[in-house]
């Protein structure tokens, strides 16, 4: 129930129980109806039956509120799918990037430690000593050869 003050009158919330083909007729005051009947041909048919509205409304409230979780639900449900299709969107690029990273950052570490970036299979120059001529054999000519190791 709500109380107007200014006016000295109160409102309640109903429901109306009417024939079908009847229609609620027009009051004096704006924009409220009252509850006499009407018939198609606008001819006074009767009076319609009010029933306070509490259990019509708790209803409509439980419902709003069902409904209102089933959007939460709908909306938690549709937000982990796009989170997961993110999650595995950036696992993939990460996957694919992360061989380029430790290349690059394999490359930082040797320029701070001063070391060469590629030490596969190259090493300082060492010279090798000349294995003995055998008799058969020419001695070989003395010069200075290196040889990689």
């Amino acid at each position: 129930m709500a109380n107007d003050e200014e006016t000295g009158t109160i409102r309640d919330v109903f429901v109306v129980e009417r024939p079908a083909g009847t229609n609620l007729s027009d009051s004096s005051s704006p924009g409220g109806i009252s509850a006499l009947l009407r018939d198609a041909a606008n001819v006074l048919a009767g009076h319609a039956v009010l029933y306070p509205a509490d259990a019509e409304l708790d209803e409509i409230r439980a419902e709003a509120r069902e409904e209102g979780r089933r959007e939460g639900v709908a909306n938690g449900v549709v937000i982990g799918v796009a989170a997961t299709a993110v999650a595995a969107a950036l696992g993939a690029v990460a996957v694919k990037a992360a061989p380029h990273i430790k290349s690059k950052l394999n490359g930082l570490r040797s320029k701070l430690n001063g070391k060469p970036e590629d030490t596969a299979g190259t090493g300082p120059l060492q010279a090798v000593p000349e294995p003995p001529a055998t008799k058969d054999e020419e001695p070989p000519r003395r010069g200075r050869h290196l040889h990689v190791a």
